[in-house]
């Protein structure tokens, strides 16, 4: 199975709530993806990062990068967009509507129904956000609870390219991915990353993570030249497993770069999935 991660163009999701009260990859693969392409305010969606707060992204439909995988039918790039309602990165119920590859599914609580039959999950996870990025992700079940499919975005407040010119950071914190081992047992994959960046355009960065917190594996992004507040490269296995492991698409969130966020697409041993990453500069 190739996995693949992309800039959402057509498919609009729309996760609305009730209210409650670096850039540009140049990475070339199969299906190249470009995260953050054209950065221009509003680029996806939003106003770049001033001094805003994550809930100002409330109410705005922003065009996200995301990650995927399909069991049964591999993987492929989600095109797409994400409105959050008033309330839902404080604490709101997820309720709404989600509009999937044309078809419109009610969330009552962060649940709801595929016409297929397939139940649908919406996970936002508070204490993995950034002061300016977050992540969301959405959860398909076959009849019977296997897992269909996933996807992971992340969103915020991105880094003007203009202030991504010179200097060096080191960014550091946590990643999550979830899949299916074998195509048949649910995976999580999640521990550390970090990431360092020579803004006059490249990065390089390494995961040290646990697979269902039983085995080592360690991957890498070599070092990898970008322009503007994003970049986009491959995965390689460092310790665990061998050959190719995936892919990362990264942007610069926050005045000054402050934050990083990304989105991985995972295929190394018997493990597919999808996840994100959310650091802060050192």
């Amino acid at each position: 199975m190739k996995l693949h991660f992309a800039k959402p163009l057509m498919t609009t999701l729309f996760l609305m709530t009730t209210a409650c009260g670096g850039g540009g990859g140049s990475g070339e693969d199969e299906d190249p993806i470009v995260p953050g392409d054209d950065p221009t305010p509003g680029s996806n969606g939003l106003d770049y990062a001033v001094s805003q707060n994550l809930t100002d992204a409330e109410g705005n439909e922003m065009t996200l990068t995301s990650a995927s995988f399909e069991n049964g039918a591999g993987a492929s790039a989600q095109s797409g967009s994400v409105t959050l309602d008033a309330g839902f990165l404080s604490g709101g119920a997820l309720s709404g509507s989600v509009d999937v590859l044309g078809e419109t599914v009610a969330i009552t609580n962060g649940t709801g129904n595929l016409a297929n039959g397939q139940d649908v999950t919406l996970i936002y996870e508070a204490g993995r956000s950034g002061d300016y990025v977050g992540a969301v992700e959405l959860v398909a079940f076959e009849t019977g609870g296997a897992v269909a499919g996933e996807t992971h975005y992340v969103f915020g407040f991105e880094t003007d390219p203009a202030e991504i010119t010179s200097g060096t950071a080191t960014y550091s914190g946590g990643f999550q991915a979830s899949g299916l081992l074998n195509g048949t047992t649910e995976a999580e994959y999640e521990g550390d990353a970090t990431f360092d960046v020579n803004f006059a355009g490249r990065v390089e960065g390494a995961l040290d993570g646990r697979l269902n917190d039983t085995t080592d594996v360690d991957l890498t992004l070599g070092q990898t030249s970008f322009g503007g507040n994003s970049f986009e490269g491959d995965l390689s296995c460092a310790s665990g497993c061998s050959g190719a492991a995936g892919s990362v698409g990264g942007t610069f969130y926050g005045p000054d770069a402050e934050e990083l966020g990304g989105v991985l697409a995972l295929e190394f041993g018997n493990f597919e999935g999808a996840g994100t990453l959310i650091l802060t500069v050192d």
